[in-house]
C-alpha cells in the first residue's frame, strides 16, 4: 500500500475482530446492524502473524529485519495516525 500511496499516507488499523462470533458479523454486514445486507465477508482470517491485536509488533520487527527506516517504521506503526489526527483537529 505505502508504494501505491506513499509512506506518508498509510498506518496500520486496530480493526482486529479476534473473538467475535458469527452474530458479530452479521450484525457489522448488514445496514444498521439489522436492515439488508451490505456485503458478505466470506470467511475472515488475518495473515498469518498478524491474527491477533498482541501480532502487531510482528509487523514492526519484520520492518526492521528487511532494514526499513526506523521514521518509516515509527510512521505505520502509529506516527502517521497522529499526524492525520493534528491536522484534522489542529493540534
Amino acid at each position: 500500500m505505502a508504494n501505491l500511496c506513499g509512506w506518508d499516507g498509510v498506518g496500520i488499523g486496530t480493526d482486529v475482530t479476534q473473538g467475535h462470533d458469527a452474530a458479530f458479523f452479521d450484525r457489522i454486514t448488514h445496514a444498521k446492524g439489522y436492515g439488508r445486507r451490505l456485503t458478505s465477508l466470506g470467511e475472515v482470517s488475518n495473515p498469518e502473524g498478524l491474527r491477533r491485536i498482541g501480532d502487531v509488533p510482528n509487523l514492526a520487527a519484520a520492518m526492521e529485519r528487511r532494514d526499513r527506516p526506523e521514521a518509516r517504521i515509527e510512521a505505520l506503526m502509529g506516527g502517521d495516525w497522529l499526524a492525520l489526527l493534528r491536522a484534522a483537529w489542529g493540534a
